[in-house]
């Protein structure tokens, strides 16, 4: 049985590591690049070209768009603001479940999304998931702090 104690200390923990991460991992997006193109729109336009060539740039294709990785630019290009407003709830624990649970899915859809432009390479793909768990891990603790306090 975890204790009050250890249970405040690994919620904490979880906080400030998921919520630090997040908000570094935007802070390295709104500055990747060089001297003169950098941002999210750089970002999104260099990891979206990846995907060309792939099955779901076809597909993309298939349906009209000149492209297929329109879509993919789009959501790349709101990664780094997603991040970062995602961080916010984290570090301050106003709405942390749900912030944590929406940071869960964006690591698993980048996961997927980096299994289909590496080809067999899984390690990425392993590490964004290992990642999700560790945040559904510490919504495990999260919901034992909620019966805790209601015994």
């Amino acid at each position: 049985m975890v204790s009050n104690k250890e249970r405040f200390w690994i919620t904490l923990m979880l906080r400030i590591a998921f919520g630090f991460l997040f908000l570094f991992v935007a802070l390295g997006q709104f500055d990747a690049g060089g001297p003169r193109d950098s941002g999210p729109e750089w970002f999104s336009e260099k990891v979206a070209g990846t995907y060309t060539g792939t099955w779901l740039a076809g597909a993309f294709k298939s349906i009209g768009l000149s492209e297929g990785t329109e879509p993919m630019r789009f959501f790349l290009g709101c990664v780094p603001f997603i991040f970062a407003v995602l961080s916010i709830p984290i570090l301050t624990g106003l709405f942390l479940r749900q912030a944590l649970r929406i940071g869960a899915l964006l690591l698993i859809m980048l996961g997927l999304g980096k299994y289909i432009t590496s080809g067999n390479d899984i390690v990425p793909t392993a590490m964004n998931f290992l990642l999700a768990f560790l945040i559904c891990f510490g919504l495990y603790f999260l919901g034992q702090e909620d019966q805790a306090d209601s015994e």
